[in-house]
């Protein structure tokens, strides 16, 4: 869960490095659910470097991981919805689309998907019904987000090289504990300005109340924690990260990034205090990015599997596949109001077949080769020569 908290991270980072004043949500765990239906199904070196992403040694260590995850978000039920009186919902369901002309191995179809994760693959043909699929998808996304999410993928996500399709849906409703919930009828709510990261304001809802909360403060930061409705062992809160500066928001991140993220226990050891002012912002908002282009900018490539048979306990392949390319796109949707607490993602993992000519260029100039200088728009050549020894001098 540590790297895939590490790519929310730096999506929140780079975000604020590029000057993009969009909100951003996202869902580690969504991430980490699809990482983790590849790792089981991986050998080689694809393998390696997905156990390497994911701090785990073993495929076994990776189900185990798999097997407690899917518990939390079913209540240890074996079903995909957790619901506890008024307290939270939480659902969580997977999915995978495989072309025909991939079927999945027994092993991997029964006691990983089915067993595991609790899922059916989907038999499809993406060659001849490449807009059905991109149908089913959309509406397995809309009823796996509570309808939050309706419209996931476009047609170009999908095209006859498609081979599989692995997914994650997650939704979470939590309404705040009644020690700690918000009161709209008791004039709570109040419009405040909002102080944005490029010195601007905006005027924005807030709500508050005369509570006691969960606080704590670091070096930079304070920590809020407002614990949601429930009646089970699984308890749920949400955490607020909040600068001391108002532009402190990026040297926050990189603190986070230069340490254990926000997953230090410190953070959570919080008291329970008066607080003399307390405000707390609404917001809707949804969010999508590539997580690939992410782990990228993190120095992490997940985008190529140079040896399909690294995929062999997940699937039967022709030999004449080369090899695959990859896809990983998230959606993400959140609101915050007096009375509760709504969100959802879904993530998509796609594997795409290399034709041999897409994998084939390569440019490695390690032998004696000619160079030129030249201007476009008139076509004169300024110079031109040839490099037999790149270290010779005279």
């Amino acid at each position: 869960m540590e790297f895939c908290t590490r790519i929310a991270n730096h999506l929140m980072l780079k975000s604020i490095q590029d000057g993009v004043s969009k909100n951003v949500v996202s869902s580690p765990l969504s991430i980490n659910a699809v990482l983790n239906m590849l790792a089981t199904g991986s050998t080689g070196h694809t393998l390696e470097r997905i156990l390497g992403f994911l701090g785990s040694k073993t495929v076994e260590e990776i189900n185990s991981k798999s097997r407690k995850m899917v518990e939390v978000a079913t209540g240890g039920g074996g079903g995909s919805t957790k619901k506890t009186g008024n307290g939270p919902i939480l659902t969580m369901v997977n999915g995978a689309w495989v072309d025909k002309r991939f079927p999945l191995v027994a092993k991997y179809k029964e006691e990983v998907l089915k067993g595991i994760f609790k899922c059916e693959a989907n038999n499809v043909d993406f060659r001849a019904e490449a807009d059905e699929a991109v149908d089913e998808i959309n509406s397995w996304a809309n009823t796996a987000s509570k309808g939050l999410i309706k419209k996931f993928i476009e047609r170009e996500f999908l095209f006859e090289k498609t081979a599989l399709i692995l997914a994650n849906g997650l939704y979470f409703k939590g309404i705040w504990d009644s020690d700690y919930k918000f009161n709209a009828r008791r004039r709570t709510q109040k419009y405040r300005d909002f102080y944005l990261l490029n010195g601007g304001t905006v005027l924005v809802p807030f709500m508050t109340s005369s509570k006691d909360y969960y606080h704590g403060s670091f070096d930079g930061f304070k920590v809020l924690k407002i614990p949601y409705k429930s009646h089970q062992p699984n308890k749920f809160s949400m955490y607020f990260f909040l600068p001391d500066k108002r532009d402190g928001l990026q040297n926050l991140l990189e603190k986070f990034n230069s340490n254990s993220g926000f997953l230090n226990e410190e953070y959570f050891k919080l008291a329970k205090v008066p607080l003399v002012e307390f405000w707390i912002p609404k917001f809707k908002f949804s969010f999508d990015f590539d997580v690939l282009k992410v782990m990228r900018d993190m120095g992490e490539s997940l985008s190529f599997i140079e040896n399909p048979r690294d995929l062999s306990e997940m699937m039967h392949i022709p030999s004449d596949v080369p090899s695959f390319f990859l896809k990983m796109f998230q959606k993400a949707y959140i609101e915050l109001d007096e009375k509760e607490t709504e969100a959802a993602a879904v993530t998509v993992m796609a594997f795409y077949i290399t034709e041999c000519d897409e994998s084939s260029y390569s440019f490695v100039a390690d032998h004696p080769f000619l160079f030129m200088i030249r201007e476009e728009g008139s076509g004169l050549v300024f110079f031109t020569g040839a490099v037999m020894n790149p270290i010779q001098e005279g």
